[in-house]
């Protein structure tokens, strides 16, 4: 089965989302409180001082969120497990993001943390691959050596921005740039970054900032994530790098070869999931170890798996069911594939 996906923009605390418009080829591009776009999704956005209903489920193109289409037929669309279970979740969540002004600091949990301080199955490792950026794009990942948990919740009461920044390593970011951010390890996107987020399926976090870059104040829950402001220190993992170790470990870059899977982040990284890119030219058969959600970032292809063909162009989103992980493409297209 292939899905395609309508249009699911969801609320954030930053501001940003002028180049998703440009990307999916809106006439008006603007930057506002939509910055990012939900893929895929079966979860709803943690906004406690603006809750919607359903806000971050995904809708497919025929209307129906894509939860009820995916409970039809769990082992369908989503596999069986090397123990030979039906899996019955989505293991992934893919966005686009763009960020117009720096996302406050945060930090997710882990899924041991996870499953303890927030009955959650996932955690919220994440990964993001530059689409595209400006020229002063930047991001802030992995404690400086000598940050403690004293220090830090020291930093977090005076509300010392400053010397929360300076607590973590920053690096400059640019076009085809991988970042790996592992739960535990507190982080930022700065200003200027348009990307692809594949992470686990879910949206909790803890943010020793209670006002944004561009002053809107956070509601507690948001600061502390429903654990407390006692709780929340113990999301973190009190681990320092210098700036090679975060950027040995962390980084990759990786040019996408043509007609073939370009592993982007495979199991060196994580086993948490997989991403790869692909240049399509021409026609070319793509063998995907899973289900997979796609985002298509240049070019135009028709895309069989042997039951349907469905035409795509730059900036459809897409899902591809364990039972048609196996696909051929016509034309010329670049595709990122965020697989289980």
């Amino acid at each position: 089965m292939i899905l395609k996906f309508k249009e699911n923009r969801v609320n954030r605390a930053y501001t940003g989302g002028k180049n998703i418009d440009r990307f999916v080829g809106k006439e008006t591009c603007e930057d506002g409180r939509k910055p990012e776009e939900w893929i895929a999704s079966v979860v709803t956005a943690f906004n406690p001082d603006n809750p919607i209903e359903n806000e971050g489920l995904s809708v497919c193109e025929n209307g129906r969120f894509f939860k009820d289409v995916l409970a039809e037929d769990y082992q369908k669309h989503l596999g069986i497990a090397q123990d030979n279970s039906v899996i019955e979740e989505m293991s992934i969540l893919v966005k686009l993001l763009d960020s117009a002004e720096r996302l406050v600091v945060q930090c997710h949990p882990t899924i041991e943390f996870a499953k303890k301080a927030f009955n959650s199955n996932f955690g919220k490792t994440e990964c993001w691959y530059m689409l595209d950026t400006q020229d002063d794009a930047y991001i802030y990942l992995g404690f400086k050596k000598g940050i403690t948990r004293e220090k830090w919740i020291e930093l977090y009461n005076k509300q010392d921005i400053e010397g929360i920044l300076d607590s973590l390593n920053r690096f400059n970011v640019k076009k085809g740039d991988l970042w790996f951010v592992d739960g535990g390890v507190p982080h930022a996107i700065g200003s200027g970054c348009f990307m692809v987020e594949l992470q686990e399926p879910s949206d909790l976090m803890v943010i020793p900032e209670r006002i944004t870059p561009s002053g809107r104040v956070l509601d507690e829950r948001k600061i502390h994530g429903g654990l407390g402001f006692d709780k929340m220190f113990d999301c973190y993992e009190y681990i320092g790098y210098s700036q090679e170790e975060v950027k040995d470990k962390y980084y990759r870059n990786v040019e996408f070869k043509e007609n073939e899977l370009s592993p982007i982040v495979d199991k060196s990284l994580t086993d948490k999931f997989s991403l790869y890119g692909l240049n399509a030219c021409g026609n070319c058969n793509v063998a995907l170890n899973s289900y997979s959600v796609a985002v298509v970032i240049d070019g135009n292809c028709t895309i069989s798996d042997g039951e349907e063909s469905v035409d795509f162009k730059k900036g459809d989103k897409f899902f591809l069911s364990d039972e048609s992980k196996k696909i051929s493409l016509f034309g010329k297209t670049k595709i990122i594939f965020c697989c289980a």
